[in-house]
């Protein structure tokens, strides 16, 4: 038991030597360590995950051949862990100042037969601007000359992540999650805080790292802060580990001799691995290499007591720390970790301190590099870096206190300029004159809503809705905008439209508010930058990953065409990439499947004939939902399967469910799946009563939209969007009651039952907004039956 215990004792003070260390290290961190060899200076650098050569090139502000020359032991592909030497250069990288600036700028190395115009086109910038940062250069280039590039101006920015229409989103940078990485190790690897990241991620607030995840490193705040200097990866103790040697962090008092005794090394070989140093002048904050083979193997686990590791000093009359340091070579710093009881401001004649022998510094080395090699290979979780919020039922939203929600809708919404999109997915007939036609959409909407306030109240919550009608006006949005209310609100439920959108985002990002956006589906890029934004009608464009997946998984075995839609058509012609990428994939993996595409023409009937199989399932798809394609191509294909006799099932979009110009005969007769977000079972139980109760009240008939194959306007004599706001208000005002303002960490744990959506909120990126992914198919077989199910994900 005793030895037990005194080898606790000593893992105790070995560890709070680590976290002494630990802060010692960053604060020298704030300057970019260097080290000195043959008289040279130079930074050393751990290659990171994903860093190649070119990268760091950049970042160091020299130039991929003088990093080569030296270090002629690598090449350009390098590997994670090694250790590189980056030359400094007096007057581009020297001190971090210069390091800043030298970043504005790559630096290229002229090689033979190169021109000023192939480097220009090379970096994407003009000869003019490659002249003008490189006096002389117009007189021609010379062989093994530094060019100047300016950043700002060439092709890197394409590197930079975009939103799903290609609109550039962040001006840092993209890490993609590997196995085993932890958010602590990539906070630490790009030199920022866990907090940081997850403020610009919040998705990554649940504590889930998911391999392959893009997670948004937080930009570089100002070129004059030295934090962001490249860090050379120091671990806690305060060195750094290579494959021959280790690299110290020299630090206050320190000199040869003691970091001899530190690692267990001989003094003439600390001096042989770092030739051409000053051994009497040791930089604070430069490195020393230590020789790995000449530190000795002793272990803790050797240890049997104190004795062995430290020496009993009793402190004489006048007697100082710098003194008893001095006697025995041990640096200050480290006699006060070892004796955290004994006050050094004021020494005591015959107070005991202990002095540690080379035996606790060769455990301490090697305990050192035994947690170091753990942290690199082992940790798979976020451990308690950061204090994750867990999804604790709410108490307060709704019970303590109301719920708090703002609803906002162009009640008014008249026909003019401002709020017509040709992307937006609502529509008006422009022959609506009076003002209550023109607002019927979102009349309806509210309809919904207050029958889903009334389900509330019948459950017992408490709800303090405002209603604000947003005329078509940025002046009159803001104005409803500076509100007080409205910024101490719990949800907002709008806008309508998208010109609207900009506006109610800012705010609710502001404000940290959730903001549902209902019934467009155009977000204008705004889905991409508000993390605090949920989007309910989700573009197909974010789907077809599901649609190819289920496409490629249904053809497997048998004949895929895919019909190729009109070149401008760009979200069709994407959807075609992820089919045929996916059908790629299928035969990589030795499974069966006939893909093939056909772009239509003259004659089509004799022409798809031919390319249909007897013998199989054919499975044809239609991406465009330009009505006078779909118009065209529908007859074809019911003459293909005439003529032909041959099983065919027809997948298509769900903007078909309201074109009129589509025969429902040929729709069945192709045994047709088309995708779709809503639907409505009417042999549900909930649905029904829904319908009575919504009968009750408004004395009209609910739809999903409009029945299949017909366009409804707004003089329809049914609601067709009373069913969509019950289904809205109801869902998020029980997941605020259910888990309070952190609800977005517990998604799939909200209990809700919708009418006709099937809510599956899926955030865009680490960074975005969130998306309802929930997806159902419509099949209508040859028997005149349509069958609906939820589309999953296997």
């Amino acid at each position: 038991m005793k030895l037990r215990l005194q080898i606790l004792m000593v893992l105790f003070l070995i560890l709070a030597s680590f976290d002494a260390g630990l802060s010692q290290t960053q604060t020298i961190n704030n300057s970019t360590n260097k080290i000195q060899l043959n008289g040279k200076e130079y930074y050393l650098h751990v290659v990171k995950n994903g860093e190649g050569l070119y990268r760091i090139s950049v970042d160091y502000g020299v130039s991929m051949s003088e990093i080569l020359k030296a270090n002629n032991d690598i090449n350009e592909k390098l590997q994670v862990g090694q250790i590189i030497r980056i030359p400094v250069i007096d007057g581009r990288n020297s001190d971090s100042s210069e390091l800043q600036q030298s970043r504005a700028f790559i630096f290229h190395t002229v090689e033979k037969g190169q021109t000023a115009y192939f480097v220009a086109r090379k970096y994407g910038i003009t000869v003019e601007q490659l002249y003008s940062f490189n006096p002389g250069t117009e007189n021609g280039l010379v062989l093994g000359a530094i060019l100047q590039i300016p950043v700002e101006g060439n092709n890197t920015n394409a590197l930079q992540p975009a939103d799903g229409d290609g609109n550039k989103i962040n001006s840092g940078v993209t890490h993609i999650v590997q196995p085993k990485e932890t958010l602590y190790g990539i906070a630490r690897l790009y030199g920022t805080s866990v907090d940081a990241i997850i403020h610009d991620n919040p998705g990554l607030r649940d504590g889930i790292l998911g391999i392959g995840d893009k997670i948004k490193i937080p930009a570089r705040q100002s070129v004059s802060n030295e934090q962001n200097a490249p860090s050379v990866g120091e671990t806690s103790a305060g060195f750094i580990s290579g494959d021959n040697y280790l690299y110290h962090l020299i630090e206050p008092g320190q000199t040869f001799y003691s970091i001899s005794r530190r690692y267990l090394i001989d003094v003439a070989e600390l001096r042989a691995a770092n030739p051409g140093l000053n051994e009497d002048d040791l930089k604070v904050g430069y490195l020393l290499r230590i020789p790995r083979s000449g530190i000795q193997s002793m272990t803790l686990d050797q240890q049997t007591d104190d004795s062995q590791l430290f020496v009993n000093h009793k402190v004489k009359r006048k007697e100082t720390l710098f003194g008893i340091s001095r006697e025995y070579h041990v640096d200050m710093d480290i006699i006060k970790k070892v004796n955290p009881g004994v006050n050094f401001s004021s020494l005591n004649k015959g107070t005991i301190i202990r002095i540690p022998r080379d035996e606790w510094f060769a455990g301490n080395a090697r305990m050192a590099l035994v947690e170091q090699q753990k942290q690199l290979s082992t940790d798979s979780t976020l451990g308690a870096a950061y204090d994750f919020t867990h999804c604790v039922p709410n108490k307060e939203i709704g019970y303590a206190r109301p719920v708090r929600v703002a609803l906002l809708l162009p009640f008014d919404a008249n026909q003019s300029s401002l709020y017509y999109d040709d992307k937006d997915s609502l529509r008006f007939t422009r022959s609506i004159q009076t003002a209550q036609r023109r607002s019927k959409v979102f009349m309806e909407f509210y309809s919904g809503t207050l029958l889903a306030l009334d389900s509330l109240k019948r459950a017992g919550v408490n709800v303090e809705m405002s209603v604000f009608d947003i005329a078509p006006d940025s002046l009159v949005l803001k104005r409803v905008l500076s509100n007080p209310w409205l910024a101490q609100c719990d949800l907002i439920i709008g806008p309508g439209l998208a010109g609207e959108l900009p506006l109610v985002s800012k705010f609710a990002q502001t404000h940290s508010i959730p903001l549902v956006y209902p019934i467009s589906n155009n977000s204008r890029n705004e889905l991409y930058s508000n993390p605090y934004l949920y989007q309910v009608n989700t573009p197909d464009s974010l789907m077809f990953d599901q649609m190819a997946d289920d496409i490629v998984k249904q053809a497997s075995g048998s004949s895929l065409l895919v019909i190729l839609p009109p070149e401008n058509e760009i979200e069709a012609n994407l959807l075609v990439l992820k089919i045929k990428e996916r059908a790629s994939r299928l035969l990589a993996e030795g499974r069966k499947i006939k893909y093939q595409e056909y772009r239509p023409g003259n004659n089509d009937l004799v022409s798809i004939q031919t390319l249909v199989s007897k013998n199989s399932e054919n499975y044809i798809v239609v991406p465009s939902v330009v009505p006078a394609e779909i118009s065209k191509i529908i007859p074809v294909l019911t003459g293909v399967k005439e003529k032909a006799r041959v099983n065919l099932s027809l997948f298509g979009r769900s903007e078909w469910l309201r074109m009129q110009t589509i025969e429902p005969e040929n729709i069945y007769a192709l045994n047709t799946t088309l995708f779709n977000s809503f639907i409505i079972d009417y042999n549900d139980a909930a649905t029904r009563r829904f319908i009575s109760r919504y009968r009750s009240w408004f004395h009209t008939e609910p739809h999903a939209i409009s029945p299949y194959f017909q366009y409804s306007d707004a003089t329809s004599a049914y609601s067709r969007f009373g069913i969509w706001g019950y289904d809205v208000t109801l869902f998020f005002i029980s997941a605020m009651v259910q888990y309070g303002r952190n609800f977005d960490l517990c998604l799939p744990l909200v209990k809700h039952d919708e009418i006709q959506f099937r809510f599956d909120f899926k955030r865009v990126s680490n960074w975005g907004g969130f998306y309802n992914n929930g997806l159902f198919k419509l099949r209508f077989t040859p028997d005149l039956q349509t069958i609906q199910e939820p589309l999953t994900c296997e």
